[in-house]
């Protein structure tokens, strides 16, 4: 039984959490990408996880009205942070007050998943970009549980992540915010994992996308260090050709101005010179757009945290192709799938590289040429 078309599906984890026989399983296909499989003989055709798919039940989207530009006023903690920093803050607001925040797990190996924390002490073990698909398992129960509680709960996620939520919860809770991050889109976990086992390194601790405003891939383990320029680490490459990513995020619904969050967050790329926060942009600058009055009020309650200029949405939408269009489907994308199960991972994504990275290489030499040349 397919409950939704396998090309449009998110992987939000929805269906699995709402099956009241727990018939629905997430299995991956042979490129690592998930997909919910229906136990039949369980099944007892209720339909709960055809009602709760984004992809058949779009989730309102609402539209931004006021834009800003952020940093983390505490200079030590910006620079261990990502894109400025606002979402450990937003959890900081939350959990400190005795709320739950849930989000990513800082990566350990190749495992990326959802974790609940109560504690401003766990903070740190969501901090962070995590460039790979993370999957929520059993997350919305447990999220569900916490608000029926009434405990104050912030979940930060996905765009389609936040929406496989709130169809799962099918109400509004006064006491749930929903952030979603500007989401380029995913690639599955099997890929991740067959990187790191080119590297040949056990007990990883903790693997790094980002180093402040730079794009990286960086493990550490037991005395060991591994860190590799954007350019240079093929799954990176891959990522930011947009060659490694589900089906859906080609033609990803979230892609647009309109949000199904309380608050959008990112990086502010293309902010003006003018910005009274451009000096510090090589630590990052997080774009905050607030959708709802549930959204503003959490920004407005961590303001003494942050640096925060408003800007105007045009200049948001502008700097950030994502909030106006998904990611087109390439032809490296299409080398990548044919070869991927005759050539395996490393071969096949090189292939798929081989032309772009020579174009960079030209590009360089031509720029330093006519540096020469002046």
């Amino acid at each position: 039984m397919e409950i939704c078309e396998k090309d449009k599906c998110t992987g939000c984890f929805a269906c699995y959490n709402i099956c009241p026989k727990h018939c629905i399983e997430m299995v991956e296909n042979e490129y690592g990408y998930i997909y919910p499989n229906v136990d039949e003989k369980k099944c007892i055709k209720c339909n709960s996880c055809k009602r709760v798919c984004p992809t058949l039940n779009e989730v309102k989207k609402i539209s931004p009205q006021n834009a800003y530009a952020a940093q983390l006023k505490d200079l030590k903690k910006l620079k261990e942070s990502a894109s400025g920093g606002v979402a450990s803050i937003f959890y900081y607001q939350i959990v400190s007050a005795g709320g739950i925040g849930y989000g990513v797990e800082t990566i350990k190996n190749e495992k990326a998943k959802f974790i609940r924390i109560d504690n401003i002490n766990q903070i740190y073990n969501i901090k962070g970009s995590k460039y790979v698909h993370a999957y929520i398992k059993d997350t919305f129960k447990q999220i569900k549980r916490d608000l029926l509680n009434s405990k104050k709960v912030l979940f930060v996620g996905t765009p389609c992540q936040v929406a496989g939520l709130k169809n799962f919860l099918n109400r509004d809770y006064n006491n749930l915010i929903t952030v979603d991050l500007i989401c380029h889109g995913v690639p599955p976990q099997k890929l991740l994992k067959e990187q790191l086992e080119i590297h040949s390194i056990s007990n990883i601790d903790e693997i790094k996308f980002r180093d402040g405003n730079n794009y990286v891939f960086e493990i550490l383990g037991d005395n060991y260090v591994k860190k590799e320029k954007c350019e240079k680490n093929i799954y990176m490459d891959a990522f930011f050709n947009s060659i490694i990513f589900r089906d859906n995020c080609y033609n990803c619904i979230y892609a647009k101005e309109s949000r199904v969050s309380d608050i959008t967050i990112g990086d502010f790329w293309g902010l003006g010179q003018d910005s009274k926060l451009y000096a510090n942009k090589e630590l990052g600058i997080s774009l905050i757009l607030p959708m709802t009055e549930k959204g503003k009020q959490l920004i407005e309650q961590c303001t003494q945290y942050i640096n925060m200029e408003e800007r105007t949405v045009e200049e948001a939408i502008k700097g950030n192709s994502q909030l106006r269009e998904s990611v087109k489907c390439s032809k490296e994308r299409e080398t990548f799938k044919n070869n991927y199960l005759t050539l395996g991972y490393e071969k096949s994504l090189k292939k798929s590289l081989k032309l772009l990275r020579l174009k960079r290489r030209l590009k360089k030499i031509i720029i330093i040429y006519k540096k020469l040349k002046k």
